[in-house]
């Protein structure tokens, strides 16, 4: 089965699985390709047959949940939102950041301001670089519905000039922490109405669930201790809320369409377990229906056949333990995550889980490490965007743009970064990884010295286990 993967950068991916291929199956393959370990925080979106947006559970097939069309579009979006010092890959808050950047131009993000000239600077120092009065651009009508005032645009231009020099690496967590500090940060939309037929957006956050105008002002927020139980029929979801003097209430929402219901009724349970419950339970973990064919051979054959199966929810790891699964996972892999490496916690030790002591971790490892981590870097910005398989050597005319292989590059007629027409791909030849690689070598070997000899028994790197370590002098 052919997939085509939509990421929130537009970029889309092809992705092919086993014809009885769970959704995880294609997941995995996406995060694997973008080199992302945080799996969890992640989904696939489809669109239903009434334009709903509806999330593919990933413990079902693949078939069951999409039309019988080739190839199959999917999108990936970020599925649980956490705050930005908890995701330990920047690939992984890139991610993160593309879809937030979505999301504001969309405007389901709304600010103040000063909140809003902050935030343009830091996207144009993402998107751009250091500031250039000809190609800066700014989105502040985007984010706060109105537009800049001439003193609005010159500090928005002097907040951009103090970003110069920053990676976008440092920009885009920089963003994301401003970000995260919204109002309605990680809040999952549905459309429904009301019993008086009144249209409504029903926002399911991290908190608790907010119900808005179409204009998504605030009518009533319903905390998750207040709610009593969750139910679906048909095309509605009921919530049973408990009052201040202790009475019950039931809230209606009608949507358009089964699967919408479902879908709301899934985003409430996941979410509440997803960020509120220290584990997931197993009344939510193995809620399960089944088709006809299942069900009659469940009655004859065996309760516990897996025939025509099919599992309510998707929520499998709660927001806590997602952490420490990647966390363990980098780990093991013998990655040293970005959280470590902004100094807020220590390294891993070695791979077979011994840490080394101040002694042994000289400054010479370090710099090994360090320089190992910037040649990964760089070796990774030289890959197209894309495919993930092949070197950039394409620009796009008249953006200059460079993102992408020569082959993807003749596929496209707008550039994935700025959106502007293509006139025509412009070859280019940026320097290979191998030669860089070559190039940081010899630099190293040239001002380096000889400072010590570490003996280790366990290491393969020599017949009799010793390596010598090079540090700048």
């Amino acid at each position: 089965m052919l997939c085509h993967v939509t990421r929130p950068d537009s970029v889309v991916m092809e992705v092919e699985v086993d014809a009885k291929a769970n959704g995880e199956d294609c997941l995995n393959k996406v995060c694997r390709k973008l080199g992302i370990i945080e799996v969890d925080y992640f989904g696939l979106q489809l669109t239903g047959s009434k334009g709903e947006n509806l999330w593919m559970n990933l413990r079902n097939r693949i078939c069951q949940q999409v039309d019988n069309v080739t190839p199959c579009r999917l999108r990936l979006r970020v599925k649980f939102f956490v705050e930005p010092h908890l995701i330990l890959q920047e690939q992984t808050r890139h991610v993160f950041f593309t879809h937030v950047k979505e999301d504001l131009h969309n405007g389901h993000l709304r600010m103040g301001s000063e909140q809003a000239e902050e935030l343009s600077a830091l996207l144009a120092q993402a998107e751009f670089g250091d500031y250039n009065q000809n190609t800066a651009r700014y989105w502040y009508s985007e984010l706060c519905g109105e537009e800049p005032c001439p003193a609005t645009v010159n500090s928005m231009v002097s907040k951009h000039k103090a970003l110069r020099g920053l990676s976008q690496a440092s920009v885009e967590y920089q963003a994301l922490q401003l970000v995260s500090s919204l109002e309605h940060y990680g809040v999952e939309w549905h459309w429904a109405r009301d019993a008086n037929g009144q249209r409504l957006a029903i926002g399911v956050g991290p908190e608790g669930i907010a119900v808005c105008k179409e204009d998504f002002g605030l009518i009533n927020r319903v905390s998750y201790p207040v709610i009593q139980i969750a139910t679906q029929s048909g095309k509605t979801v009921y919530l049973t809320v408990t009052k201040d003097n202790n009475d019950s209430v039931v809230l209606m929402f009608k949507l358009i369409s089964n699967r919408a219901a479902s879908g709301l009724y899934r985003a409430i349970t996941e979410t509440h377990a997803f960020y509120r419950c220290d584990t997931v339970t197993n009344a939510v973990m193995m809620q399960y229906s089944r088709d006809f064919k299942g069900h009659l051979a469940s009655l004859f054959l065996n309760e516990n056949i897996n025939l025509g199966k099919k599992y309510v929810f998707d929520i499998r790891r709660t927001s806590k333990e997602a952490y420490d699964c990647a966390r363990r996972a980098l780990y093991n892999a013998g990655v040293v995550d970005s959280a470590s490496r902004s100094g807020g916690e220590r390294s891993p030790g070695r791979r077979d889980g011994s840490d080394d002591d101040e002694g042994s971790d000289c400054g010479s490892c370090r710099q090994s490490r360090a320089l190992q981590e910037r040649l990964h870097r760089v070796r990774d910005a030289l890959l197209c965007t894309l495919c993930c398989e092949e070197q950039i050597d394409a620009a796009f005319c008249p953006c200059g743009h460079l993102v992408c292989c020569q082959t993807c590059a003749d596929q496209l007629q707008a550039c994935p970064v700025c959106r502007s027409e293509v006139e025509h791909v412009q070859r280019v030849y940026l320097p290979t990884c191998a030669s860089l690689l070559n190039l940081a070598i010899a630099d190293q070997r040239a001002n380096a010295v000889p400072v010590s000899i570490h003996h280790n028994l366990d290491d393969p790197r020599g017949p009799d286990g010793y390596d010598k370590i090079f540090t700048h002098t």
